[in-house]
């Protein structure tokens, strides 16, 4: 039997030159490095180690290597994904299934690299819940193939976010199985989303239409990445005719929204095997709605600066825009400056702004007040001003309608996201979400 996988791992934000090493069993000759679809190197011969230069840009990235043979001819091949999430835990949905008919039952299973269980497991079927035994198998209802049904599984953590699985079956699948689906979040530009069956051949990846399976609304989900500094300027815009009370009233998301802070300022962390990375933490999920942005930006949940430690929210965007893509939840990230705050990023700026959009993540960027040269929000280069309450207001509607617009289409398979684009016949009716300038 032939086998080959990745040693190498590809967490983290990837660029420019990468070490990458494979291990292969079997009757292999050759091992073909692809990335992104074209072939980049070959190997002749073991150690089957190289490396991949992923280029200056921040961009996802799909990495594939074959095994071949004496004649040429593919035995094996791997895949993984660069500048995309991985978690740390899995969640699969296994079905039972007679030859012909309809799946009778489902079943949630699941695995945790840091051997933590579940707090919590749940299964959906075409948006309504179904009731799972004690380890995590529902009944299915009869259901007829003729038309498309989509099975959702979530599962809960102590230390990590919950983690989602879409299955798609039926419809166009007949009896057959999609076991990945890619989220696409668009905007709509007039009036709501055709029916479903009407979007089949609006999305493309390489010239081919893409399979819709399901469209979503859902819940939305901001990230915050607030400086230092910025408290002291809004008090006095939210002073401004209305109290602080009555704006933060304005300032809020609905109901199911959630919010999420994401501290500019990375720790420094030091691997078993003596390795560095930096690690910008990412608070729990916050409901918005019981106390309102404007009011959580007033108070503690603004950046403390730790002693000697830059500011880099170019970084801080890029793994928020990372975060953000692992739940098919509409999002956008939200940077708010003051108008001298120094940028110590060893991203640029611009560079990020590429990556959100490559990613579908909408970025906002406030400066309290004219940025002033060199400053964190020159370096974002067009920025929305903020020096009064009219302006606070203009800022956050423009959040919120990017928000409210948003759907989510669920297409078949994995593909990256850059590659997505529009068909003439979208065009007049949606947007693909992405950076905002």
């Amino acid at each position: 039997m032939t086998t080959i996988a990745f040693l190498s791992l590809f967490f983290g934000l990837i660029r420019g030159p990468l070490p990458v090493e494979l291990a292969v069993n079997g009757p292999v000759v050759a091992v073909e490095l692809l990335v992104d679809g074209k072939s980049v190197q070959t190997l002749q011969a073991p150690p089957w180690k190289t490396t991949i230069d992923f280029g200056p840009d921040l961009l996802p990235h799909e990495i594939v290597a074959r095994a071949l043979d004496a004649k040429g001819a593919e035995i094996a091949h791997t895949q993984e994904w660069a500048n995309l999430p991985h978690s740390l835990a899995k969640v699969e949905i296994l079905l039972e299934m007679d030859k012909l008919g309809p799946p009778k039952a489902a079943r949630v299973v699941w695995t945790n690299l840091q051997g933590e269980k579940p707090t919590a497991i749940s299964l959906v079927l075409d948006g309504l819940p179904l009731a799972l035994d004690s380890s995590g198998r529902a009944s299915l209802p009869a259901q007829d193939l003729a038309s498309l049904h989509v099975l959702t599984a979530e599962v809960s953590f102590p230390s990590i976010r919950p983690v989602r699985r879409e299955i798609a079956y039926g419809g166009e699948y007949g009896s057959e199985v999609s076991t990945e689906l890619t989220a696409v979040p668009v905007r709509t530009r007039r009036g709501d989303l055709p029916p479903l069956e009407k979007l089949t051949g609006w999305l493309t990846s390489g010239g081919k239409p893409l399979p819709v399976a399901a469209a979503e609304q859902g819940p939305k989900q901001l990230y915050v990445i607030a400086a230092p500094g910025i408290s002291q300027a809004l008090s006095l815009i939210a002073s401004q005719r209305r109290s602080r009370w009555n704006m933060a009233d304005v300032m809020q998301l609905g109901m199911d929204d959630r919010l999420r802070f994401v501290l500019p300022f990375p720790r420094r962390f030091t691997t078993s095997g003596g390795e560095h990375s930096d690690i910008f933490d990412i608070s729990p999920e916050i409901e918005e709605h019981h106390t309102g942005l404007l009011s959580m930006l007033l108070t503690s949940r603004t950046a403390r600066a730790p002693e000697g430690s830059p500011m880099r929210t170019a970084e801080a965007a890029a793994v928020a825009g990372l975060e953000a893509v692992t739940e098919n939840r509409r999002r956008a990230i939200l940077i708010v400056l003051p108008g001298g705050a120094k940028e110590e990023s060893r991203f640029d700026p611009a560079m990020v702004r590429r990556y959100l959009a490559a990613l579908r993540v909408p970025l906002f960027i406030w400066s309290m007040g004219k940025p002033e040269p060199g400053s964190a929000a020159a370096a974002w280069g067009k920025v929305v001003v903020v020096s009064g309450l009219w302006d606070l207001q203009r800022a956050y509607a423009a959040l919120r309608d990017n928000l409210d617009s948003q759907r989510i289409l669920l297409v078949d398979g994995r593909v990256l996201p850059q590659s997505i684009a529009l068909s003439p016949a979208a065009a007049s009716r949606l947007e693909l979400a992405g950076s905002v300038p």
